[in-house]
């Protein structure tokens, strides 16, 4: 067992699933299992997990606060879904004591916490990973995208005194001076893309890139750092020859085993295939943060549309349930 495991969040919430106790789809489960696995077997491939690095990055969440909705002015208490994933990308560490994961890829619902949770992880990258110079991005296809959790990042830091004190804010730039650090967002069309050296960018609605140009280009900038992270988190999509769905494929293979590749994380709430989407066990199972965030009241309502709407059925199982689908809209109930 490694280091620090002993009631560590992480590896509770990966028992808690693969047990059963915890409802979720396959995928989960396989995420889960693979943490529990890698536990008692990743060692002789160089790897541990370290639960004290695992904690420091969760609590680095309660200097935090959400800004809208009901728990506006509060402290950002992870779920233990996030909680998982945060633990997993800095609790785990190679033989030189770097992050193992290079590449996370996130696939969750809508209105699961992704902006928050998201904006949590810039900056911690900015302010808590002990690298100088750091330089952290929001990235998107286009400038309002890519502010949605820059935007995020700048109100947490304006409504935390101990992070206020540390981080200067300016209208696309978070900096701390000591460090000669900064996160900014960047967009498609900016002029900036080329000269980055990134040590974490959080690549938002993968779903969104027509193309692989800004994934490409923040991925070959990663070259000079030492451990460089490229945080993806989406909802689905419908076009399957997209860079989403590439990467969809690829971490579904990675949790099945077919191919290894200790440097990517992957984490995909959805409903399973053959699923009912209209059983609220289903959104149950495909939205992690249900009953917090996520509202059972407000998915009947839009399933309810949706049934009697077919062209509004697509958008609601992309949307809601995270399911990849043929086309944007379904005209027709085949």
């Amino acid at each position: 067992m490694a280091r620090g495991t002993r009631d560590d969040p992480v590896t509770a919430y990966a028992r808690a699933v693969a047990e059963g106790q915890v409802l979720r789809n396959r995928l989960v489960r396989l995420a889960s299992e693979r943490h529990l696995e890698d536990l008692c077997s990743a060692a002789a491939r160089g790897l541990r997990f370290d639960g004290a690095a695992a904690r420091h990055a969760i609590e680095f969440f309660g200097f935090l606060r959400h800004s809208k909705g009901e728990w506006a002015g509060q402290t950002f208490a992870l779920a233990p879904w996030q909680a998982f994933v945060v633990g997993c990308l800095f609790g785990w560490r190679r033989e030189d004591g770097l992050r193992r994961f290079r590449t996370a890829y996130c696939g969750v619902p809508r209105k699961n916490g992704k902006s928050t949770l998201s904006a949590g992880i810039g900056l911690y990258l900015l302010v808590a990973d002990d690298e100088q110079g750091a330089e952290v991005y929001s990235a998107a296809t286009s400038r309002d995208q890519a502010r949605i959790v820059f935007d995020e990042a700048k109100r947490m830091v304006a409504s935390s005194p101990a992070l206020k004190r540390r981080v200067g804010i300016l209208i696309n730039n978070l900096h701390v001076a000591s460090s000669a650090s900064r996160f900014m967002p960047l967009s498609s069309d900016s002029s900036t893309m080329d000269g980055l050296n990134v040590h974490g960018a959080i690549i938002d609605e993968l779903h969104a890139h027509k193309t692989r140009h800004v994934v490409d280009v923040l991925e070959t900038a990663t070259g000079a750092r030492r451990q460089p992270l490229l945080f993806e988190i989406t909802t689905a999509g419908y076009d399957r020859h997209s860079i989403c769905y590439e990467h969809q494929d690829y971490s579904i293979k990675v949790l099945q085993g077919t191919v290894p590749d200790d440097s990517w994380f992957a984490f995909i709430a959805a409903a399973d295939e053959g699923d009912d989407w209209t059983d609220p066990k289903v959104w149950r199972k495909a939205n992690p943060n249900f009953g917090l965030s996520v509202k059972e009241d407000d998915l009947a309502r839009k399933a309810e549309k949706a049934i009697a709407l077919p062209g509004a059925q697509n958008a609601f199982r992309r949307m809601h349930l995270n399911e990849w689908t043929e086309q944007a809209e379904r005209w027709i109930d085949l």
